[in-house]
């Protein structure tokens, strides 16, 4: 069960120790008691993480080894500010960073929040939920992002980097893990110099894992994982001025997905049991409590994510004397097909037959930088071009017991011979799209103590669609013709509605934007540097791939579909120093953010609808400390206050004066690592972090959606050799077993009841690493 959770335990001790024993770090051997020196490169230039004027969380590839992150659905236990959210399968995957994202059901919306990985923005967040691999470290930027990483985003970025090539010398690793919930996985990684300027670097791991859920009609489990990943890097450095670095990677999953249990039971639950049973014996539902984590579906139905993912990457580095030159070229393409059991129950309601829902982007990108000083003023221009292709195709079906639910007698006999289970409709929607930016970004050192930056970025952005439609759904046209007003409702509801002419239609809509960013930062001396921004940020309108954005189906017209840009205007003011000879490190930083035409994607039970939302605000502060007492023990501790919410407007429409879904008020992230020797020969290194989360609405504005205050937490102890040739890890997470809802839901076709998508239960395992 949720219980409402307080602030971590880590926290507390790392507050008390901090309040307690400031004179510690100061008797301390200096070296060895120094903070780690993170070098990031959230200005697209090597900076020490205390000089960037800029609010970021840089995670380095130690603390990333020790946490055990994997992928960037993980970060949450190292960075307050970051919200994911995983209402079904890995493509609806959204993160939320400062309370706002965007959620990613419909592929037509772009992130809020982006994602570069090697240099190379991601499609959607959903698009980047893959393996890392062998990770450099990861960074996350808070606020909108414009003038420096591809695409525009106006809530903030994640930059993740992974390791190059070394042709200095041979080097791999192998390592296998085996876990709870039959957990196996094996990966590694190998590094070959082919000559003194040339090396290659392969990476590949193969994971598969049973899933959280049994599910009651079958000895299937559900939620698996299935997944392949490589990667293979090229470092090619001819002479000092000339570097290119080519890289390309796979990924194939193949796993059951997307499943809800029951939240609330409402007034159907036992009319769904006895249609269920009256069906072949099957359950309806085995529980009304979500966290004995028993599913139900109907046994004629798959849950199935099948997702591809690949792509390929050139980037060339040129020094040209006076200025430096980098060229970023990247082609992607990711593919999922999806089939599903989308009522969530026994009964049979509704699904998508196997690959009944078909989701794609084709991206080609091409960045230019070209960067220099001149004398006190540190210059970069650039352009970014990038052509991306959407599809979704999703075929919507009625199940065999949907006309049961609401009673046989109840609609008209012929809308009733009419009817033939799986009978349904199809949208089709094809989307291209271009962007086309140039940008600057500039820093003019006045003085050394003060400097300040200016950016600057146009965007010219263009999009067409063409929507068309297959309709094999005869009940509904028989319900309109003999005016069964049940019938109306149930077989031509939005998403197989035959009155939709199939014929469909097609539009195209262009957008340019200026935004851009002023910063000044104000260093009072080597180790206490303060900063004021502000930023206009921006994220390109779109197009609703959905059949119920029609006004008038009958005669479709694709405007209907489109939304407008979202805009966003934030202010930011910072404090970041390092403290008693460089042990204690310590980030602030307040913000205004100010949202106009939010993207909101609303479920209505049936169907999704994107509103054009008036205005957003998120404000707040944000507070990140890391200390090093004593020598081996590192402590961390990040606190966010996020205001997010709808103010009181009218172009808000029934959102006004309300708070924004899945942003807690408060968000407290703490880990404490301590190396010691063991011996002469061995190492122990012990980690844990916690997460804790104030109360938040899931989704809607409806109580029975919220969930609770909770804490989660992860640990890892690792045994390693010396000479770093070996290493055995023992990692726990969600220890403590918290249970917690992802997403809350309307039943479907089931009023009253709620359905739920879970956070993980307690996950425990081994991994074996071997270094050579």
């Amino acid at each position: 069960m949720t219980v409402k959770g307080s602030i971590s335990v880590t926290a507390l001790v790392f507050a008390g120790v901090l309040g307690a024993t400031p004179a510690l770090a100061q008797q301390a051997d200096p070296g060895a008691t120094q903070v780690e020196d993170i070098i990031v490169t959230a200005t697209k230039r090597e900076e020490r993480l205390i000089d960037v004027p800029v609010a970021v969380t840089a995670v380095g590839g130690e603390q990333l080894e020790n946490s055990g992150v994997t992928d960037i659905r993980e970060l949450t236990g190292l960075a307050p500010s970051v919200q994911f959210q995983t209402p079904g399968g890995g493509s609806d995957s959204s993160v939320r960073i400062r309370g706002v994202g965007t959620t990613s059901t419909n592929p037509g919306l772009e992130s809020s929040v982006g994602v570069v990985i090697d240099g190379v923005a991601r499609a959607r967040t959903g698009v980047a939920l893959s393996e890392l691999g062998d990770l450099e470290r990861i960074e996350v930027l808070r606020g909108p992002q414009g003038t420096l990483f591809g695409r525009n985003t106006s809530s903030g970025l994640i930059n993740v980097v992974t390791r190059a090539p070394d042709p200095s010398a041979a080097a791999g690793r192998i390592e296998a893990t085996y876990g709870a919930f039959n957990n196996v996985r094996f990966g590694g990684y190998y590094n070959l110099p082919l000559s003194d300027d040339a090396a290659l670097r392969i990476e590949a791991s193969r994971e598969t894992r049973d899933g959280f859920y049994s599910d009651a009609n079958s000895d299937e489990t559900l939620d698996n994982i299935d997944r392949s990943f490589i990667r293979g890097k090229l470092l090619y450095a001819p002479s000092e001025n000339v570097r290119w670095l080519f890289s390309a990677d796979y990924t194939k999953r193949e796993e059951n997905c997307c499943v809800a249990l029951l939240a609330i039971a409402g007034p159907t639950f036992n009319l769904v049991n006895s249609l269920a049973a009256a069906r072949g014996g099957g359950i309806g539902y085995p529980s009304t409590d979500p966290f004995d984590r028993q599913a139900s579906k109907n046994n004629n139905r798959r849950n199935q994510e099948d997702v591809t993912d690949y792509g390929v990457s050139a980037q060339g580095d040129f020094n040209l004397g006076w200025a430096q030159l980098t060229s970023i070229t990247a082609f992607r393409s990711w593919e999922a097909w999806r089939s599903q059991d989308f009522d969530h129950s026994g009964v049979d309601l509704g699904f998508f037959a196997p690959n009944g829902l078909h989701q794609g982007f084709d991206v080609f990108t091409q960045e230019f930088r070209l960067a220099g000083t001149a004398g006190s003023l540190d210059w970069l221009v650039g352009a970014y071009y990038s052509d991306e292709k959407v599809l979704n195709d999703s075929a919507y079906r009625i199940g065999a017991d949907l006309p049961l639910m609401y009673g046989a007698a109840s609609f008209k006999p012929a809308t009733l011979a009419a009817f033939t289970p799986g009978d349904g409709a199809r949208g089709i929607g094809n989307q291209d799209g271009t962007d086309l930016s140039i940008f600057t970004h500039n820093i003019w050192r006045v003085t050394d103590k003060l400097s300040l930056t200016a950016g600057l970025r146009y965007t010219n952005n263009e999009k067409s669609i063409t929507y068309r439609g297959e309709n094999f759904n005869p009940a509904c046209g028989v319900a309109v013709a003999g005016a069964d007003a049940l019938g109306t409702a149930i077989f031509c509801a939005a998403f197989w509605d035959t009155r939709f002419n199939v014929a469909g239609d097609s539009d195209s809509r262009s957008e340019s934007a200026v935004t851009g960013t002023f910063n000044a930062g104000y260093k009072f001396n080597e180790t206490l540097n303060s900063y004021f921004s502000y930023s206009r940020g921006y994220k390109s309108g779109g197009y609703n791939f959905d059949r119920a954005g029609f006004t008038t189906p009958a005669t479709p017209n694709a405007r209907d579909l489109a939304f407008v840009e979202e805009t966003v205007d934030a202010y930011e003011l910072g404090l970041k120093g390092e403290f008693f000879d460089r042990s204690l490190r310590a980030n602030f930083a307040v913000f205004h953010q100010t949202f106009e035409g939010f993207q909101l994607i609303e479920y209505t039970g049936v169907s999704f609808v994107v509103r054009s939302l008036s205005e957003v605000i998120s404000k707040g502060a944000e507070l990140e400390l890391t200390w090093r007492p004593v020598e081996g023990l590192t402590l961390t501790n990040g606190t966010t206050y996020t205001d997010a919410y709808y103010p009181n407007v009218t172009g808000n429409r029934t959102y006004a004066g309300k708070e924004m879904e899945q942003s807690p008020d408060w968000v407290n992230v703490s880990s404490a690592t301590w190396e010691f020797p063991i011996g002469a020969s061995l190492t122990g290194v012990a980690y844990i972090d916690a997460r804790y989360s104030s109360e938040f609405f899931t989704g809607g504005f409806d109580p029975n959606r919220i969930q609770k205050a909770f804490t989660t937490a992860n640990a890892r102890f690792s045994l390693r050799s010396v000479d770093g040739g070996w290493q055995v890890d023992v990692w726990g997470r969600n220890i403590t077993d918290e249970g917690y809802y992802r997403r809350v839901i309307p039943a479907t076709f089931q009023a009253g009841s709620y359905s739920a998508f879970l956070g993980d239960p307690r996950t425990y395992g081994v991994t074996l690493r071997k270094n050579f």
